[in-house]
């Protein structure tokens, strides 16, 4: 570390508070921007539409999209952020509930898909959710200097959910699962980043997919109770010892610090970026993989899914005392 654990404990706290703001000044614009068309949506919906689509609209990917990611990419470039670029990134984080929507629910064939990301001029909709999505996807492009570069990255992410349904089914190796995993999860970070004016050379693309790929584990860290329970094979759900997927985590996580600072931008910037999504994103799932190890302790030492809980799997961020463990762990890794 460059600087005491206090220091860091007190710089963790201000943070805090800043994501914290975000968080509500995101909020505000939800309500003021997205509620009224969500509203309308409800009042027309053929039930495609459900609460838990909205609550991911209004309460995970629309309100953390812009508030956590793009406050980060703004850190990075040093220039706050556009309301163009705010409503571009929360249309962004509105589609991918309704995007996963295609996969898990409605089940629409590749090429469907494929024709809705690369003509949505040309869509209107057939049902609520495809509705809804057409709304955001063409409003994310009306708000943006660079559609075409939003197309081309959402095309990534649309290859990278097919080849994710291999985890649906057995048979894959551990090697094609982290592939696939950190595939999926860098094509979501650099499509997030489209909508942002600043030109993203190689070293931050780079950077990015690396970072990417790193939150699509955390996810999996998280989700692995309900991935279980759908039979989905990730990373966690396949190993019989958590304590593997924490030395992959920090490896990963190390490796991104790495790359960050390989980028063109100023070294304050670029701690101010991995701040936010340290504190934000990274340094809660060590909290998650506590409680797996726990777990884990009530099979022979052997991680072993199947054999538990809901409340041994499920970990809540929202407890204050796992928000000071989350704290702990930012001092303990921030650089």
């Amino acid at each position: 570390m460059n600087k005491s654990p206090l220091v860091t404990l007190f710089r963790g706290a201000s943070l805090v508070y800043k994501i914290v703001s975000n968080l509500e000044q995101q909020k505000k614009f939800i309500r003021d921007n997205i509620v009224p068309e969500l509203n309308t949506a409800k009042s027309t919906n053929d039930g495609s539409l459900d609460e838990s689509d909205i609550k991911k609209i209004t309460g995970y990917y629309g309100l953390a999209v812009p508030a956590v990611l793009g406050e980060a990419f703004c850190l990075l470039r040093g220039v706050k952020m556009t309301v163009k670029e705010r409503m571009a990134s929360t249309c962004q984080g509105a589609m991918t509930g309704l995007f996963d929507d295609f996969f898990d629910k409605q089940l629409l064939s590749d090429e469907a898909l494929k024709t809705f990301i690369e003509k949505p001029q040309h869509q209107s909709g057939n049902n609520s959710n495809e509705k809804l999505f057409t709304y955001f996807y063409g409003t994310a492009l009306e708000n943006t200097a660079k559609p075409k570069l939003v197309l081309e990255h959402l095309n990534c992410v649309y290859r990278a959910q097919v080849d994710s349904k291999l985890q649906a089914g057995p048979g894959l190796s551990i090697d094609e699962i982290k592939e696939i995993t950190l595939r999926k999860g860098g094509a979501s970070l650099l499509f997030y980043r489209t909508v942002f004016t600043n030109p993203m050379d190689k070293a931050e693309e780079d950077m990015l997919y690396h970072s990417g790929g790193l939150m699509q584990l955390s996810n999996d860290i998280f989700d692995v109770y309900k991935d279980q329970q759908h039979g989905i094979q990730t990373l966690v759900t396949t190993t019989k010892d958590i304590a593997e997927i924490r030395k992959l985590f920090i490896e990963l996580l190390k490796d991104g610090y790495t790359a960050a600072y390989k980028t063109h931008y100023n070294t304050r910037n670029i701690k101010n970026f991995l701040d936010i999504i340290s504190l934000g994103i990274f340094s809660r799932c060590f909290v998650c993989l506590d409680q797996l190890q726990q777990a884990q302790r009530l099979s022979d030492n052997i991680f072993s899914p199947e054999k538990y809980s809901r409340k041994d799997m499920i970990c809540d961020m929202d407890t204050a005392l796992n928000k000071w463990k989350s704290l702990k762990y930012y001092v303990q890794y921030a650089g």
